[in-house]
């Protein structure tokens, strides 16, 4: 399975927050960014490829931008991905996790003591996938478990909720999106954002799992 996170096509800010995306760009000869990451994206994923998109496709009206990438392509829910988003994303083939999804054996009542605990809006904000690989149990989010940027305190309900699913659910990493070229201080999580991969998929080393 092959990862990627935060790929935000139509959202011309994100070349000013993170300007190494435009510099890795010119550097292999592109002026557009988004042309070169489809590009980009497409030189290391086939259409057959198993693929994990941990949130934030695109913005306003470039979600269609999503039929150009290649692989058969399952999406947690980022915090900007739009219900219309959404929407088109399935009717091109994509499962979109848009809830807590559990792929290993565990208890039942998990899920309806968090129903009970947390609110409806923090819950329909927060997108996981607990899956085993090998020995280990990982849940793969769009927000970082144990998120320590300062920024981020508008999503500490959600970030609260997913360390306790993470525990509950004995999970050993996190595998995440959201914090672009940040990187939180917490060997359990792993950054699959495009800025720390070389603008290429991530795929989980052996020695991390």
């Amino acid at each position: 399975m092959k990862i990627i996170a935060d790929t935000h096509f139509g959202h011309s800010n994100i070349l000013l927050y993170e300007p190494l995306r435009i510099q890795k760009a010119k550097m292999e000869g592109y002026e557009d960014f988004e042309r070169f990451l489809i590009d980009r994206l497409n030189e290391y994923i086939s259409k057959e490829d198993e693929v994990l998109h941990l949130g934030d496709v695109a913005f306003k009206d470039a979600y269609k931008t999503a039929s150009k990438l290649n692989g058969k392509i399952t999406l947690i829910k980022g915090n900007h991905d739009k219900q219309k988003h959404l929407e088109y994303y399935k009717s091109i083939g994509w499962k979109v996790i848009e809830d807590i999804e559990i792929q290993t054996d565990f208890d039942k009542e998990i899920l309806n003591y968090l129903q009970y605990k947390y609110d409806k809006k923090t819950l329909s904000r927060t997108a996981c996938l607990i899956k085993k690989i090998d020995s280990k149990t990982i849940l793969f989010s769009h927000y970082p478990v144990f998120n320590d940027n300062p920024y981020d305190e508008k999503y500490k309900n959600i970030s609260k909720l997913l360390e306790e699913i993470f525990y509950l659910c004995g999970c050993d990493l996190n595998v995440h999106g959201h914090t672009h070229s940040y990187m939180v201080n917490d060997k359990r999580c792993i950054n699959a954002c495009l800025e720390v991969n070389d603008f290429k998929p991530f795929i989980l080393k052996e020695k991390e799992v």
